[in-house]
């Protein structure tokens, strides 16, 4: 049994186009690029990425495409780490001020 996306297609036939998209990367257009983008944040599971990061051959193409878009800190990354770190020196600051 095929499951299938909210758009009809199959899960197979989904993971298929990924595959080609990443062999021709990154010689993509941004609509591509946007595919991609949105496959691996919300719709690959840990199988499917493992599956393609497992094949040699595909391996400098996902390996490039994962360190330029999807591994490295976006704005909102950066902005999560500030007032988490901020966060941080406050409690110990209010420690310190306490003894």
């Amino acid at each position: 049994m095929n499951s299938q996306n909210g758009d009809g297609t199959t899960i197979a036939d989904r993971f298929d186009g990924v595959e080609a998209l990443l062999r021709r990367y990154p010689d993509i257009d941004a609509a591509e690029l946007e595919q991609l983008r949105r496959w691996f944040r919300k719709e690959a599971s840990a199988f499917e990425v493992a599956s393609l990061a497992s094949k040699a051959d595909l391996y400098p193409a996902y390996s490039a495409f994962r360190a330029e878009h999807i591994d490295r800190f976006r704005p909102v990354d950066w902005g999560i780490a500030f007032f988490a770190l901020m966060a941080f020196v406050g409690a110990v600051i209010a420690l310190l001020a306490m003894k």
